[in-house]
């Protein structure tokens, strides 16, 4: 298992490499910096509608985590490691082996690999965890997301529920993707 102190190092297609680590509870006001920088259209397809500021309350719901059923890891800006500039985060149920999961970079850094690297880590973080299966709601019209998770490999099934796509996927079958993922870490 891995401690909440364990750094990886993401390799992006640019040559940087992203220092990533889980989240903790005195991320919070570098969560709300890190909100701050990203485009209302970054925030829409997150959260499905316009936040424009992440309320202390929110801040600490999502860096006060138990680790297990609910966890979350941030990439660190390598110029600056007090900056958060991508995050990915599983929310599980207690004794449940299915979890969401949700990931939202920076737009700056879109386009490079840090989304797919993050995923990569997140599900062979929740495979150790005990996670059989995670699913996310993507818009539609969130191009970028839905290749993504093709890109992955992973077998996965999506259907259109509520005004969004449902993906699940089943991290019992490790894809290549995954593998290489486990084998760099």
């Amino acid at each position: 298992m891995t401690t909440r102190d364990q750094v990886w190092m993401l390799n992006l297609s640019n040559g940087v490499e992203v220092p990533t680590r889980f989240i903790q509870p005195s991320d919070a006001k570098a969560l709300q910096r890190f909100h701050h920088r990203l485009s209302e259209r970054s925030i829409y397809l997150r959260f499905f509608e316009l936040v424009s500021d992440l309320s202390d309350e929110r801040a600490r719901y999502f860096t006060e985590l138990d680790g297990i059923q609910r966890f979350a890891i941030v990439a660190l800006d390598p110029e600056n490691c007090s900056e958060i500039i991508a995050v990915a985060r599983i929310d599980g149920e207690p004794k449940n082996v299915t979890g969401e999961f949700a990931v939202i970079v920076e737009d700056q850094w879109q386009g490079i690999g840090l989304g797919s690297a993050l995923m990569r880590l997140l599900f062979d973080l929740a495979r150790r965890h005990g996670f059989r299966r995670v699913f996310a709601y993507v818009l539609s019209e969130n191009h970028q997301m839905l290749a993504l998770v093709h890109d992955l490999g992973f077998p996965a099934h999506s259907r259109f529920e509520g005004g969004a796509t449902r993906i699940d996927i089943d991290l019992t079958v490790c894809s290549d993707a995954l593998v290489s993922a486990i084998a760099a870490s």
